[in-house]
């Protein structure tokens, strides 16, 4: 079967907090790296079990299956954009002398709402990162991210995106809290070029109500 391209799995190398999640349902024979597994119809008994306890456990609020369902939802958008774009898979950051940084990226599937498996992919990576985000703000990013990357077919999440990164530049920029492994030197130019490109979408009295809302999540979560 064919497997998703190396530079662009959440599995292998996005951040090492998908690995032990990762290494979870490789344990349970599922490989979330298996482009035929992911996009297959129908889908493979144990997978479907797979997810529909997945699915069970995060409607619970299970913080480690929200973050196994948004690795699966993303992987398999990756498999479609791999079949349906011709560009190479990447995203990278690069930050200057000045402090400045731009993000790079594969433009991802041009009309992607005429693709029904690919647009479904990208509704569920999107919804189950914002979840996950609730107690992790590198999914928090990673949502607001990938809406910025198809923010033509997702307007309606710019505003949800923005307060999701806010509070996530917020808690490990402005506050300075470390969380997990992260590293801010990554973290921060990431989340500062999100905020700056969704922002520029929304009034500013919105960006202003949404800032605050990021920066009392982040409160709340500093706290706990």
């Amino acid at each position: 079967m064919k497997k998703i391209p190396a530079l662009y799995t959440l599995c292998k190398v996005f951040l090492p907090l998908f690995l032990a999640l990762c290494n979870q349902a490789h344990a349970e024979q599922i490989d979330l790296d298996d482009c035929g597994l992911l996009t297959a119809k129908p889908l493979r008994a144990d997978f479907q079990d797979w997810l529909d306890k997945s699915r069970k456990q995060a409607s619970g609020g299970n913080a480690d299956a929200l973050k196994m369902l948004a690795a699966e939802a993303n992987n398999r958008l990756a498999c479609f954009e791999d079949l349906l774009t011709d560009n190479s898979q990447w995203s990278m950051t690069v930050t200057g002398k000045d402090g400045g940084s731009e993000t790079r990226s594969n433009t991802g599937i041009a009309d992607i709402k005429k693709y029904d498996d690919a647009y479904a992919a990208l509704r569920d990576a999107v919804s189950y990162m914002h979840q996950a985000g609730r107690k992790d703000p590198a999914y928090r990013g990673m949502s607001a991210q990938l809406v910025l990357r198809y923010v033509t077919a997702l307007p309606e999440r710019v505003e949800t995106a923005y307060e999701d990164v806010s509070g996530a530049n917020q808690l490990e920029c402005v506050m300075k809290r470390k969380f997990a492994n992260r590293d801010p030197q990554y973290a921060c130019p990431m989340h500062r070029t999100t905020m700056a490109q969704l922002g520029v979408k929304l009034p500013a009295g919105r960006r202003a109500v949404l800032d605050a809302k990021g920066q009392q999540w982040a409160a709340d979560f500093a706290a706990k």
